[in-house]
This record gives structure tokens, C-alpha cells and sequence, in this order.
């Protein structure tokens, strides 16, 4: 017989959702996004605010580690989480706790599956350089201010050798992983209007300060400091030495990511 106790009573399981968040965030306070014990970083920010509002300690999941300093338009993220709150409110309730700095610009239930990182198809990348003599001070955390003459024709034409499946092992961080350095860059695009310079890149997967990499080597073919045949048989060389400066991490923009 049954006494009626709530503890004998059979619980339904929780229903879990698997919550796919976009991001945007101006990234100068940060030490990019891998959570480390000692500096800030979007991961570690991010997941206090949703254990904040749901009470649960999740595992965030990027779809890719950023630079310290570097910015996003639309980073995406997912975590599994057994609370019941809409995504709609959730969203809210996320920018109601974190900094200004950082906006979650949409949040939406997706499948159990569903892996940021692992089922990306492909990312946009934005570098942006300032070509003038004098900076404009709102655009000094996400440009690098390069007040030297250029050559553009010739680094548009430099820039159009990087499209297609290469070995970007001249392109990578010099103590980075060297597996495997073979990216496919479905475009690049640099487009010049007045005095603001945008280097765009969509790519299968980026190696570390690969786009940062990208930029400066682009800007020495500019300066005349590499010829467009130095520039080619970079590819070949694998050798990061040969290659341009790293540009300033600030300079750097993920305006997207595609599934």
C-alpha cells in the first residue's frame, strides 16, 4: 500500500536542451576564448553568466579559440542545459548579467547533436587596416593604423593567390602545431575605400594567427618589401620566416561562421 509520499512517486526525466548561442563581442579585455585560470576570456565570462541564470555549471562550446584581443560579430557557442527557460529569455536574461562588452545576439534550441566547433563548414574572417595619416580615435581597438604608402593593386593581386586548397605552413604561429597545414580559402578579398582597407577570407579552418599572418605579408608585397614571386613561392618554402610581420591582434574581426 502507498502512503502517498512525494518520494515514492516516479520523476519524469528532465528534458535537456542543447542551446546554439551568436555571439558578438568587442574582445580588447579579453584573453580570447579559452577559459584560463589567471585572465579573463569569453568562454569563462560567457559560462558564469549562463551559470548565473540557470544554475547549472555547463560545458560552453565555441565554434573556434580567438586571439587575445581580437573581436566577433557572430561567434557561435552551444551548451547542453536541463533548464526549461525559453531561448528567447534566455538571451535576455544572459545580456541582463554580462559585461557591455559582450552581446548574445540570438539563442535557439537545436538538435542533440549539434557540435559549434565540429560541424562548422566554413568561417569568415575580417582584418581591417587604416591607411591614413591620423587614426580616428573610435576606430583605434579594431584597426591597425598603417600610415605608409601602399601598392593595393599589387597586394589585391597577392591576395588573390591565396584562394584555393594550399599549405599555410609559412602562414602559421612559428612554434604552432605543424600536422597537418593544408587550408582550402574559398575567397579573399581585399577591397580599399578611402582611407580603410579590408582584407576578407572564408576558409574551411584557419591555423593559428593564420589571418593575422596573411595580413602583414600582404602589407610588406604592398610597401614593395616582397615581390608578388617572393610571395608565391611561399607556399613551397613552408618556412614562417619568410613571411610577413604578424598583424596586430586587434585587428582582427569574425564576422561569421557557416553550418
Amino acid at each position: 500500500m502507498q502512503d502517498g509520499k512525494s518520494g515514492d512517486k516516479t520523476r519524469k526525466p528532465i528534458e535537456r536542451q542543447n542551446i546554439r548561442l551568436t555571439v558578438a563581442f568587442e574582445g580588447t579585455a579579453y584573453h580570447g576564448w579559452q577559459i584560463q585560470s589567471d585572465s579573463a576570456t569569453l568562454q569563462g565570462v560567457l559560462s558564469e553568466a549562463i551559470r548565473k541564470i540557470t544554475g547549472e555549471q555547463v560545458k560552453l562550446t565555441g565554434s573556434g579559440r580567438t586571439d587575445a584581443g581580437t573581436h566577433a560579430r557572430g561567434l557561435v557557442a552551444n551548451f547542453s542545459t536541463g533548464s526549461a527557460m525559453a531561448p528567447a529569455r534566455l538571451a535576455r536574461g544572459l545580456n541582463a548579467v554580462l559585461p557591455h562588452d559582450i552581446r548574445v545576439l540570438s539563442a535557439k534550441r537545436t538538435h542533440p547533436g549539434f557540435h559549434a566547433r565540429k560541424d562548422a563548414s566554413s568561417k569568415i574572417y575580417r582584418y581591417q587596416i587604416y591607411l591614413g595619416p591620423v587614426l580616428p580615435p573610435h576606430l583605434r581597438r579594431e584597426y591597425l593604423h598603417y600610415p605608409y604608402r601602399v601598392d593595393v593593386s599589387r597586394m589585391q593581386a597577392a591576395a588573390r593567390l591565396f584562394s584555393g586548397e594550399h599549405d599555410f605552413a609559412s602562414f602559421a604561429k612559428t612554434n604552432a602545431d605543424r600536422t597537418n597545414t593544408v587550408r582550402r580559402i574559398f575567397r579573399c578579398d581585399l577591397k580599399k575605400k578611402g582611407h580603410i582597407l579590408h582584407l576578407t577570407v572564408e576558409g574551411n579552418g584557419f591555423l593559428h594567427h593564420m589571418v593575422r599572418n596573411m595580413a602583414g605579408t600582404l602589407l610588406e608585397v604592398g610597401k614593395g618589401s616582397m615581390s608578388l614571386e617572393a610571395f608565391k613561392n611561399l607556399f613551397k618554402q613552408k618556412d614562417r620566416r619568410l613571411a610577413g610581420f604578424t598583424a596586430p591582434a586587434h585587428g582582427l574581426v569574425l564576422l561569421k561562421v557557416r553550418y
